[in-house]
Formats: structure tokens, sequence, C-alpha cells
């Protein structure tokens, strides 16, 4: 029970400093510029890819965990004002807890993927209206409950082997596609000037958000079938900002954020490789995201 809760907590938690400090946070904070953002990603890059590779004598991820969320928590304290270096900093301890957050869960755990999921994008929605400058409290109380939960999984001795399984580069592929065109509409909407999804329906969209898990977690399609929907899913939400029906994007984009993320977590959750992992998260959540921010602000 303490490990359920403890993984949960950890990549809830995680997941919702990434979602407003770094993306609705930060990048608010500096007007999405990108030139200014580009340490940011650039120690993104760089953390995840140090994850997979030994830090001297250190191997196990866990202790890589607890290292990188102490220095996310001294950085935390200079929110919302950084310089290029703080910002690099900044992303290296993200970019490290990227992949090995995910690496720590086992394929079969969906319902703890299911519940930190359920809490970012509870956590994450809520905390969405409050003003950008203002989130130093939310970013310190994220990392310190993210924290307190590696030292519980270290505790309790996770198991980290992994069923063996390498992702091909086709199974990989639809995940980067997705990120793009998510992260395109979800720029696209934070400028939007007459559409203000989440301070306008903002518990309707906590509410999309768990039926979209809830979806991904009882539905047993085929990979092709989950990518079908999801393809239907986000068609049919840029049909609905170009008409600007904001009520029923409020519904169907929360959905499909939901449901795919919560497809995409368990499919990288199998991956028996590390450093592999730690490529694949460089493009899912780097070089993918930085590419949809660049469509959104061409």
């Amino acid at each position: 029970m303490i490990q359920f809760i403890s993984l949960a907590l950890l990549l809830g938690f995680e997941l919702s400093y990434y979602l407003l400090i770094i993306q609705t946070g930060i990048a608010q904070h500096y007007h999405s510029d990108l030139l200014t953002l580009l340490p940011l990603f650039v120690g993104g890059i760089t953390g995840s890819l140090v994850s997979g590779h030994t830090w001297a004598k250190i191997t196990n991820p866990l202790h890589k965990i607890s290292i990188s969320l102490c220095l996310q928590l001294i950085l935390s304290l200079l929110y919302p004002e950084y310089s290029p270096f703080s910002l690099f900093l900044l992303g290296l301890s993200v970019g490290v807890m990227a992949p090995l957050s995910i690496y720590i869960f086992q394929s079969h755990q969906k319902r703890e993927l299911f519940f930190a999921l359920g809490i970012a994008y509870s956590v994450g929605t809520y905390g969405f209206a409050f003003f950008t400058d203002s989130k130093e409290e939310m970013a310190i109380i994220f990392t310190c409950i993210s924290l307190i939960s590696s030292f519980f999984l270290s505790f309790y001795k996770i198991q980290l082997k992994k069923e063996k399984q390498s992702l091909s580069i086709m199974q990989i592929l639809p995940f980067i596609v997705w990120i793009v065109i998510d992260s395109n509409l979800f720029e696209s909407l934070i400028i939007h000037q007459q559409m203000n999804l989440w301070l306008d329906f903002n518990y309707l969209i906590i509410v999309f958000h768990i039926l979209g898990l809830m979806a991904a977690y009882l539905l047993s399609f085929s990979h092709i079938k989950h990518h079908l929907f999801i393809f239907i899913l986000f068609i049919l939400s840029y049909v609905l900002f170009y008409l600007e029906i904001p009520l029923y994007l409020a519904m169907i984009y929360p959905f499909t954020v939901s449901y795919y993320n919560m497809i995409v977590f368990n499919m990288l959750s199998k991956e028996a490789s590390l450093k592999k992992l730690s490529i694949i998260m460089v493009f899912i959540a780097w070089i993918g995201s930085g590419l949809g921010l660049v469509l959104a602000l061409r």
C-alpha cells in the first residue's frame, strides 16, 4: 500500500510540477520567448540523456531521483526569476526525472499510473488559474511531496527489474506525433484572446481528464485502434478550436490528452533499457513539445 501511494504521488506531483511550473509557469513568465527558454530545453535534453548512465558509483534510479529532486527543490526557491545557468540546471533536474519516474513503474502497475495521472491533471488544471508569478509555494510543495515519496520507495526497495521488451521506432513515432499536436494546440489555446478554457471551465476540464483516463484504463483496444481513436479525438479537438466552441472543446480536448497520455506512459513503462528510455524521452518530452511550441508561435 505504501509503495502504491508513493509511486502515484511521486509521478503525479512531478508531472504537476512540469505542467504548472515549467510548461505554464516559467514559459508564460518569459512570454514563451524561445531564445530565453533555450537553456531550459538544453538542460532538459541533457538531463534526460545523463539519467540513463551511471553517476560515479550511483546506479540505483531511486538514488538519482532523490538527488535530482533535491536540486529541483533548491531551484524552486528562485521561481520565477532565473538566470540562463539556473534555467539550465532546472531543465537538467526535470530532464533527469522524465525517464526515471517512468522507469520505476512496472507495465502491470496501471492502477498506480491511473492515480498518478489523475493527480497530475486534477492539480494541474485547478492550479492553472493561479497567477504565473505566484506559484513558488506550489513548486516547493510539489517537489517536497515527490522527494518524500522517493524516500519511501527506497525504503521499501521497489522492484526495478523490467519485463524484457524493447520498443521499436514504429511504436515510438506516433507518441512523438501526438506530443507535437498536443503542444501546438495547448500553446495556441494559451495565446488565444477569446477563449480561456481553464478559467471558464476549470472543473469540467478536470472531470473529462478523469473520464479520459478511465477510458484508457478500461478499454482493451489494439495499439492501432488506440492510435486511430486518438487521431479522431485530436481532429475533433482542432475542429472545435478553429470553430471557437469552447464548451465542447473543454470536454473533448482534456479527454484526448488524458487518454493518449495513459497509453503513452503505459507503453513507455515496458521499456527494459533505461538508456533507451532516456533517449526516447528526449524526443517525447523535449523535442516534441518544443516543436509544438514553435509551430504555435510561428
